[in-house]
């Protein structure tokens, strides 16, 4: 954690496995149940040291593991910003935007998409996508029925459904193809709890396409990932941006 002067190391606790009744280690132990020490004799040696609500983050370095394949924590969502940002830069190198394009990486996303309403916002763009991870679908555990087939190393996935731009996701499919990028559809019912729901919102509303990497283990310390898929979506939307030109229809 960021303690008042600095990096403060410590580790997750919780009571030991051999204190807990028979009916407790059959349960998932609760956030309450939990606590980080740092090794402090008491709450007073503590408090010189943290406070609360100083930052905490699990400590792990990235790992490459078989093939092109990558193992670290945050993966979701520093992918998505990567991505942004990247294949703004190699289109502006490439054959250049249809338009002016803006590369975002946007914040609090998971507490409330915040950060890609207030950027939508001051931006005002006229089409958008959205840049996030989905569950990849060849790991253990994980029903291809309920969220479709995602497996790793198999390109970015579009998605489709009622909050997303019909006519970006047509435009986005339209350029994988003609880039011979592989590709992968997901379709969401309602929302698609990412950022591409509140930029859809954004003012008057906006067109907004999402385009996801498949990603193992969300939201754990070991997120998992294909850099030939992360490759493949930052040349889809380099691609994507340079077919973009004034004019083009995006009505539903």
């Amino acid at each position: 954690m960021t303690g008042r002067d600095g990096l403060v190391p410590g580790v997750a606790g919780r009571k030991p496995i051999h204190l807990l009744e028979p009916d407790q280690r059959k349960k998932v132990v609760e956030l309450k149940s939990m606590h980080i020490d740092i090794g402090a004799a008491d709450r007073e040696e503590a408090e010189t040291m943290v406070r609360v609500g100083d930052p905490v983050v699990i400590r792990t370095e990235p790992l490459q593991v078989a093939g092109s394949r990558l193992v670290s924590k945050s993966m979701d969502n520093r992918l998505g910003a990567f991505v942004a940002l990247e294949s703004t830069r190699r289109c502006a190198a490439g054959k250049g935007p249809g338009g002016s394009m803006a590369g975002v990486a946007a914040v609090q996303e998971e507490i409330g998409l915040f950060g890609a309403r207030t950027s939508a916002f001051e931006l005002r763009p006229d089409i958008a996508v959205a840049v996030d991870v989905t569950h990849a679908t060849d790991a253990p555990g994980v029903d291809e029925k309920e969220v479709g087939v995602h497996p790793l190393g198999s390109g970015p996935v579009l998605g489709r459904g009622s909050t997303l731009s019909p006519k970006v996701f047509e435009l986005l499919a339209e350029t994988a193809e003609a880039e011979g990028i592989e590709y992968s559809v997901s379709a969401s019912g309602r929302s698609t709890g990412t950022d591409a729901d509140a930029i859809q919102i954004a003012r008057s509303g906006i067109p907004t396409g999402l385009v996801s990497i498949p990603l193992r283990y969300m939201h754990s310390p070991v997120e998992m990932v294909d850099l030939q898929d992360v490759e493949a979506a930052i040349e889809l939307l380099a691609a994507f941006g340079s077919r973009i030109k004034a004019g083009v229809d995006l009505s539903r």
